[in-house]
């Protein structure tokens, strides 16, 4: 045998042995990380304990469980997580004479909470002025003797809130707060929450302490307050989300609303996507309609796009082409982006045929949250639009949670009305992450320009990411576009240990796979330089290199892939595939 051919047999046979040792060290690398690692890091996970409650209803007032402000008597029972939880809620244990209402005590209707996260404001009584406990109406002449009771903790600014307003305790005995409140005029209904703050700042929020009574009166409509709510886009610019006008009573649909501001602007006119609240006695525009040039009789909101400072906005409302009233607030507008960089060329739009008639907007109540019970949770609104000038259907949603992150249950509401989950609600779990799918028995049909709303909540648990977590919702129209890019919207909500003092690790994505690891890119990328040799150098390598792209697994992963990367291919390649099966 020449000498350099021997030579050659030498260095191949070292590199063969350094490249098995790379892969044994590679192994032990992957075990250690992957399997040791986390049953070292692994604690017993100590037994929880979950609390349900039940609560009792006048039909008189309320005729269906759902809305547990409605509730006159709440009562709570604890329990570990492994045993069955009931609280008893026993209409015989209260006398008739005990109630402000009419109903008869038979008449009277228990409701079930399966969970109840925060349970530090145990009770809510509200009395009438002759001690009578009230169920839910109260006349315009009653007054109403709240008290709320705590648990044996110790809290700081015993607060009641009347609609929203803060609102100091009359009295504080330990641990019970009570607070007489006279029906303010010209209002429907009245919200009344007691709460308080923790040692840690925290801010209690118990749905036991919260109640909505009505009000008989038939006081005349009139404006009476505005406010207006912004947020920052992701280009640094400020935009309102939300109008809320203060009206009182209304009963005509015949209603539009005057929009002028100072510094001088176009004057905009309402006339569409106007929310009535009857119950609150508001008026209010989500983000979605202000923005919409449809709802209004010339222009829109993107008129403020550019302004800068403060803006101060009058609205006048018109009910049956008559005013009511008007009211003002004052917007500060500004730009927290950064200079502008050139702007790569925007690809060539596709044809009006081949884009989705829908657009999708995902947005989430809570900005921040935390794993502690009561303040992880998160209010996720999904809104579809219906772009075009005929009605269109849907047949499905589809939202995918966070990593860690878990469904609360019949906690839907479509359009405004709450929904059991086993009408239209699926659940996937796939290992810690959660896929819930909205499919009615028959698909949604929006009408011309209008819009599919979904509103639900979900908890991030013990196993979700420390940092920014994604949550995507993709729609699923009956007639399915080439284009599917609006069909899909995404937004991040982080979870963080205190979501007043956000960490800079806090804000950024989760590491969630090998990839996002130093270490792990240093260990792959020598496998596949390896493998790589191996295919290239070795006839064996470019044997299976041939079989794998001439396989039909490869070819229908090129056409799958095709359905993002080159929807017209696809769309062809679909085409030609049916017509070959038919031919057979």
């Amino acid at each position: 045998m020449e000498p350099t051919d021997r030579k050659t047999k030498t260095t191949l046979k070292n590199l063969m042995i350094i490249g098995a040792v790379l892969i044994v060290v590679l192994i032990v690398v992957l075990v250690y990380f992957f399997v040791i690692k986390e049953d070292e890091t692994e604690t017993p996970q100590p037994i929880t304990q979950t609390t349900c409650g039940c609560y009792i209803i006048d039909p008189a007032v309320v005729n269906d469980c759902g809305d547990p402000k409605r509730a006159f008597i709440f009562n709570l029972n604890t329990v570990s997580a492994d045993q069955v939880c009931n609280a008893k809620c026993d209409i015989n244990d209260i006398a008739d004479n005990l109630l402000n209402s009419t109903t008869p005590k038979e008449s009277l209707k228990t409701c079930p909470v399966r969970s109840i996260s925060d349970t530090r404001c145990e009770n809510l009584i509200l009395r009438d002025q002759d001690g009578k406990i009230i169920t839910g109406r109260v006349k315009p002449t009653d007054e109403i003797n709240a008290e709320a009771t705590f648990d044996k903790s110790t809290y700081v600014d015993y607060t009641f809130k009347v609609n929203s307003e803060d609102s100091t305790p009359d009295k504080v005995d330990g641990n019970k707060i009570t607070k007489k409140i006279t029906p303010p005029p010209a209002v429907t209904a009245i919200e009344i929450v007691a709460t308080a703050k923790d040692s840690q700042g925290e801010q209690i929020n118990s749905m036991v302490c919260r109640r909505i009574i009505d009000v008989e009166t038939s006081g005349t409509t009139a404006v009476t307050g505005m406010t207006a709510i912004t947020e920052q886009q992701s280009d640094g610019k400020t935009k309102i989300s939300q109008i809320s006008i203060s009206v009182g009573q209304l009963n005509s649909e015949n209603i539009k609303i005057r929009f002028s501001f100072e510094p001088t602007f176009t004057t905009l006119t309402a006339i569409d996507g106007i929310i009535v609240d009857p119950t609150k006695g508001t008026l209010e525009m989500s983000k979605l309609d202000l923005y919409d040039p449809n709802n209004f009789s010339n222009d829109s909101f993107n008129i403020l796009n550019d302004h800068l400072g403060e803006l101060n906005i009058t609205a006048e409302v018109f009910v049956n082409e008559s005013s009511i009233g008007s009211a003002s607030t004052t917007v500060l507008f500004i730009n927290t982006a950064p200079e502008e960089e050139p702007q790569p060329e925007e690809p060539q739009p596709l044809p009006d045929s081949e884009k989705s008639n829908f657009s999708t907007t995902k947005a989430v109540g809570q900005s921040c949250v935390q794993r502690t019970e009561g303040t992880n949770s998160a209010t996720y609104t999904i809104t579809v639009k219906n772009n075009r000038d005929a009605q269109d259907q849907i047949a499905s949603v589809k939202d995918k949670l966070p990593l860690g992150f878990v469904y609360t249950t019949n906690s839907s509401i479509v359009n405004g009305t709450a929904i059991v989950d086993t009408d239209m609600v699926k659940i996937t779990t796939v290992g810690d992450t959660q896929e819930i799918i909205w499919e009615p028995s028959a698909p949604w049909s929006i009408p011309a320009w209008g819009t599919l709303t979904i509103v639900f909540q979900a908890t991030a648990g013990p196993k979700s990411l420390t940092g920014q977590n994604l949550n995507e919702v993709i729609v699923n129209p009956v007639q399915i576009p080439l284009d599917p890019s609006t069909l899909r919207s995404q937004v991040y909500t982080v979870v963080a240990q205190d979501c007043a003092n956000i960490t800079d690790e806090e804000k950024e994505i989760p590491q969630t796979g090998i990839f996002d690891s130093f270490i792990g890119r240093i260990v792959v990328g020598i496998f596949i330089i390896i493998i790589g040799w191996v295919i290239y150098v070795r006839p064996e390598g470019t044997l299976l290199t041939e079989k794998i792209v001439t396989s039909k697994a490869y070819d229908d992963f090129e056409f799958r892939k095709s359905k993002i990367t080159n929807p017209k291919k696809y769309f062809e390649e679909k085409v030609l595939r049916k017509n070959s099966k038919g031919n057979r």
